[in-house]
């Protein structure tokens, strides 16, 4: 058994340990050539253990090797990034720049509804650090995750001082769970209603966005199936005790202009926030899947070398 050591220094919370299984992955390896998949168990403080299977793929013959980008699917990350064409195709790219690329596939997703997404982000803000001391081999160390993969990379940064070992993080389309007291609601409150008119930058998006997710949203539920305010507050990105400086990591948000819900808004509660080197970038023609078009896959890229220029 591994254990990925580290604790969040505000929060005095501890990573948990993964321990690699000698099972095969159900999926395989997948389709993209130069991949081998190993099957973990991951364990943190006060939640059951957690099963994932992760891809890693090699970067491309002839190509000088870079570093390791790993990378996450949205929802609940029960399913791999290179599931979808656009996710296989940023994937297969990306080793192309000369990354070893890691895919994880929670079994069942991350959310357990076992206290809230703070405690259950554990197991990404665990597996994380165990692919940057087992996997990784120098160079650069990357991640990038939508939607809920964003909300995972996130809460590893304001929760569990990820910061410490990311060079670059790169959330796109969200996070969607910055403030989850804004946005499990019914009706906004005056306060975000009024935040939320002005959060997003004028002439940048290409249809109107919403301001709430709505109650009833399993992400919602975590913490109880009735949570208050306060308990949706402390549970969200944006927790008071929240890190917000990375000294050592390069932090983009990218979100599509055609992405018409909420996770624009509520992402930028978070995004807007973060005091340490930071950009926030839209993308012309993309939905919430920010991976789903030419225009986004290149946005991706275009993150990921600058910033990791200069290696």
């Amino acid at each position: 058994m591994v254990v990925a050591a580290g604790c969040g220094l505000a929060q005095a919370r501890h990573l948990g340990t993964v321990e690699e299984l000698n099972e095969p992955c159900n999926g395989g390896v997948g389709q993209i050539p130069n991949t081998v998949c190993k099957t973990v168990r991951v364990t943190c403080p006060g939640i059951k253990p957690l099963a994932a299977q992760v891809r890693i793929t090699e970067p491309a013959a002839g190509v000088a090797y870079r570093g390791t980008v790993v990378v996450g699917s949205g929802g609940n990350g029960g399913g791999f990034y290179a599931g979808p064409p656009g996710g296989r195709e940023l994937v297969e790219d990306i080793a192309g720049m000369g990354f070893r690329v890691v895919d994880r596939a929670w079994a069942g997703g991350w959310p357990t509804m076992e206290g809230g997404m703070v405690p259950e982000s554990c197991r990404y803000a665990t597996l994380l650090t165990w692919v940057h001391d087992h996997i990784h081999k120098g160079g650069k160390f990357v991640a990038t995750g939508n939607s809920g993969g964003s909300a995972e990379i996130s809460y590893a940064l304001t929760t569990w001082d990820r910061g410490d070992i990311l060079d670059v993080a790169i959330p796109t389309s969200g996070p969607p769970l910055g403030r989850l007291d804004y946005a499990c609601v019914t009706k906004a409150s005056a306060e975000w209603a009024a935040e939320c008119a002005g959060i997003v930058p004028k002439g940048v998006m290409e249809c109107p966005s919403g301001c709430i997710l709505g109650p009833n949203n399993g992400v919602c539920k975590q913490v109880s199936a009735n949570p208050t305010q306060e308990q949706l507050l402390n549970d969200s990105v944006m927790h008071p005790g929240a890190v917000l400086n990375y000294p050592s990591t390069k932090v983009y948000f990218l979100y599509g202009a055609h992405d018409c819900g909420e996770p624009v808004p509520i992402g930028l509660t978070y995004a807007t926030k973060v005091t340490s080197e930071r950009k926030i970038r839209f993308v012309p023609h993309t939905p919430h899947a920010l991976f789903s078009t030419a225009e986004g896959r290149a946005a991706i890229e275009k993150a990921i070398r600058e910033g990791t220029e200069g290696q």
